[in-house]
């Protein structure tokens, strides 16, 4: 029927909520629940005792976001595999709700939902596929100062309407509902993407071999968003981010486009490290 899978790095206290959320609108022993533990030193025993249906892995080092979802896939056996963020919190069945809707259409092949922040609001969670003028944008700042500037605006889709149902490039990561079918088809996610963009380039793919990427604007999430990585300062982050965009831009653009990046990273960097004087966490 349908399998979750969770990454925990550092997110003890927001996988309790999640798990918490997920068993009391879904029924125990009906979805597969897994959690990679993925070499982060959190002590999960009380939570793995307390949800002793959950399939539990531990990885001894950090595979990234990509690599513990591949190790949870190895144990995933369902119809549907949802990868889904521990600062998810479920207010109704949405994990029901999105299978039923996957089994209505089944030329989709990746479904996304609309996440919500935690005050109810909507959060910006489809985008279009990134080209590389709108990357350089973001990795120079300049949306910061000029927020509406166009080649960002339109890969954020910031005119889109979240209260229809519509066929996009992707979906957030957060909640990513993928039929069994495309894994056989197109394979796991690219573990050279550590974290960030590696949904992305599972979009495209799936999208390039014929599948249809949805999102279902009437099933809901409460999403807080980015979780394992408010703890991480911010020049680390932006140092994963800038390797992501590289390997993304080099893979789906070819090598003379990921040299330019490549170039330009001297001047990224510079504007990541002032990035983090800004904002240091």
């Amino acid at each position: 029927m349908i399998s979750t899978i969770t990454i925990n790095y550092k997110t003890a206290d927001y996988l309790e909520r999640m798990l918490e959320s997920l068993f009391a609108y879904h029924q125990r022993g009906g979805i597969q629940v897994i959690v990679v533990e993925n070499g982060s030193g959190d002590d999960l025993s009380k939570l793995k005792a307390r949800f002793d249906e959950v399939i539990w892995i531990d990885s001894p080092t950090n595979l990234g976001f990509a690599g513990g979802c591949n190790l949870g896939l190895q144990q995933a056996n369902d119809e549907f595999i949802v990868l889904l963020n521990p600062d998810i919190i479920f207010t109704d069945g949405a994990l029901y709700q999105i299978r039923d809707a996957m089994r209505a259409h089944p030329d989709i092949g990746i479904g996304g939902i609309s996440l919500k922040n935690l005050d109810g609001t909507q959060q910006a969670c489809v985008w279009h596929f990134p080209e590389p003028f709108s990357q350089m944008l973001v990795l120079f700042k300049l949306h910061h100062l000029l927020p509406n500037i166009g080649p960002v605006a339109h890969w954020r889709m910031d005119d889109f309407d979240y209260g229809q149902d519509s066929d996009v490039d992707q979906v957030m990561g957060a909640f990513f509902c993928i039929r069994r079918k495309v894994i056989d088809s197109i394979g796991p996610l690219d573990q050279g993407f550590f974290i960030w963009y590696e949904e992305v380039d599972y979009c495209k793919r799936a999208r390039e071999a014929g599948w249809r990427v949805h999102y279902f604007s009437g099933i809901q999430a409460r999403h807080k968003k980015g979780s394992s990585f408010d703890r991480v300062p911010t020049v680390q982050k932006q140092n994963v981010l800038r390797r992501s965009v590289r390997r993304y831009m080099r893979k789906h653009y070819g090598p003379m486009v990921g040299l330019v990046f490549w170039i330009l990273e001297p001047v990224f960097y510079l504007m990541s490290l002032l990035a983090s004087l800004i904002k240091p966490m």
